[in-house]
């Protein structure tokens, strides 16, 4: 695979890679697929390049702005099939659906406490920025995120396309 261009890739904190931890942690946020997604791959290739294994959490918030029925189910069914495509991979995949409000609070920073790098999606909407800069305010790791939002990174252009 080729190397991720430099303008899809940013780190989110000053904290170092902490190669002596247990594992890679893919924070699956926007790129919710197992295909075709350039945040897996950034983790992957931290997992080979550091030999450790790979955790990938994708999870479910229970509330949160613009939150369905629908949108819930467009979420777990495409949850059920990345597990049925991670099943077989060398890597450990944690979906998690938030029972009740509040109750996830807490569960990226335990894993990251684990993690030698954390892998996040970027997308420059919705809650997405201010939750990722949020979290990368709190973890001791570096986090990293990578543009995979189109054919070209959105920071190789010099203007916006509306």
């Amino acid at each position: 695979m080729p190397p991720l261009p430099a303008a899809r890739l940013q780190s989110l904190n000053t904290a170092p890679v902490r190669p002596d931890r247990d594992f890679v942690l893919y924070w699956m946020i926007t790129a919710r697929r197992a295909s075709w997604n350039f945040s897996l791959d950034r983790a992957v290739d931290r997992a080979e390049e550091l030999g450790k294994p790979l955790v990938v959490l994708e999870a479910l918030r229970s509330d949160y702005p613009w939150a369905s029925d629908r949108l819930h189910r467009f979420v777990l069914d495409g949850m059920a099939d990345n597990a049925r495509r991670l099943r077989k991979a060398p890597a450990l995949y944690y979906p998690y659906v938030e029972p009740a409000r509040g109750e996830g609070r807490g569960l990226l920073e335990a894993l990251a406490e684990k993690a030698c790098v954390v892998v996040t999606d970027a997308f420059p909407a919705f809650f997405i920025p201010r939750m990722t800069r949020a979290a990368a305010a709190r973890l001791d790791v570096l986090l990293e995120q990578v543009d995979g939002n189109g054919i070209l990174p959105m920071e190789d252009t010099d203007r916006a396309f509306p």
